[in-house]
């Protein structure tokens, strides 16, 4: 707790709780372990760390929620840990506004010295249906969401006497053909099918699973010839590819495709871009692409 009327020490603010902020707030506690006239501030959304690469995991029910979530004060045992929403950054009065509890109460916290880890957040490209529509994989409700989903429309198709409906419920797609998105069409792809046998009016033959990439290959970060191998074990294991192609929109049971018929859908997973932090935009400082330019040391130059 900050107490106004004490005479504070010098303060260095993290504001994000993802593995920048975390692990920032880590070395710093180990450097000015035995310095007293240093206090550390960690500003987070959420009161624990997420280990997000994992994410699909807890989608498809191979982890249990606990495997990839480590509370933040168990980390920090130095660190005062601020659970909030950051609202604004003031770098010319040196000053973080903050949005705290279920009552948003502001709480506005001074600071000497300022680590922005705030990461990214989804970008849906303005494409129509998808914000109200898709389901993201960047935090730990999404996880569940998808989760929950997955086994809700295999509940309903198992019923479903129409069999377009039934269709679109058992069509599962996603849109973004790089780490985040291979990963989860491999674990969602198997969870629907080892789940099939405990539905007896299903089959594998009713089941489609799609994986769209706008570029020529997946996994592009690895290289052509392992995402080309990569392509090969996916389509083995039941996984229609669908490459140099964009999602133009969505609806309550279709996913429209570029240069293609739609396809009848009614879960769509979207990892095919980011933005970074909207906090980021109306700072005073040098951009590149939208995010904060920094030197070598990851210091902002106009603002030491």
């Amino acid at each position: 707790m900050i107490d106004p009327d004490k005479p504070r020490k010098k303060r260095i603010v993290i504001l994000g709780g993802g593995f920048g902020g975390v692990y920032a707030a880590i070395h710093l506690e180990k450097l000015l372990a035995r310095v007293d006239a240093v206090e550390i501030f960690l500003v987070s959304h959420d009161n624990f760390f997420l280990f997000t690469p994992m994410l699909h995991e807890i989608a498809a029910s191979d982890l249990e929620i606990t495997n990839i979530v480590n509370p933040l004060r168990k980390l920090l045992r130095k660190v005062e840990v601020l659970v909030g929403e950051v609202k604004e950054i003031d770098l010319s009065n040196k000053r973080v506004l903050i949005s705290r509890g279920y009552r948003n109460h502001s709480q506005e916290i001074d600071y000497d010295h300022l680590v922005i880890a705030l990461g990214s957040i989804t970008n849906f490209y303005d494409i129509p249906g998808l914000a109200d529509l898709a389901v993201p994989m960047k935090s730990l409700r999404d996880a569940i969401q998808l989760r929950a989903q997955v086994l809700r429309h295999l509940e309903e198709a198992n019923f479903e006497c129409n069999p377009a409906e039934r269709q679109s419920l058992l069509t599962f797609v996603v849109a973004g053909g790089g780490f985040a998105g291979v990963e989860t069409v491999a674990a969602l792809n198997d969870f629907v099918r080892d789940a099939l046998p405990f539905y007896p009016n299903l089959s594998e033959g009713m089941l489609r699973v799609v994986l769209a990439h706008s570029g020529p290959v997946i996994l592009p970060e690895l290289g052509e010839s392992l995402g080309r191998h990569t392509q090969k074990v996916l389509e083995r294991r039941g996984v229609e590819i669908r490459l140099n192609t964009r999602v133009k929109r969505m609806t309550e049971n279709k996913v429209f495709l570029a240069y293609t018929a739609p396809i009848p859908c009614s879960t769509l997973v979207w990892t095919a871009g980011t933005v970074p932090n909207p906090l980021i935009s109306p700072l005073p400082c040098a951009k590149q692409r939208g995010r904060i330019a920094v030197n070598q040391f990851l210091q902002v130059s106009d603002w030491p």
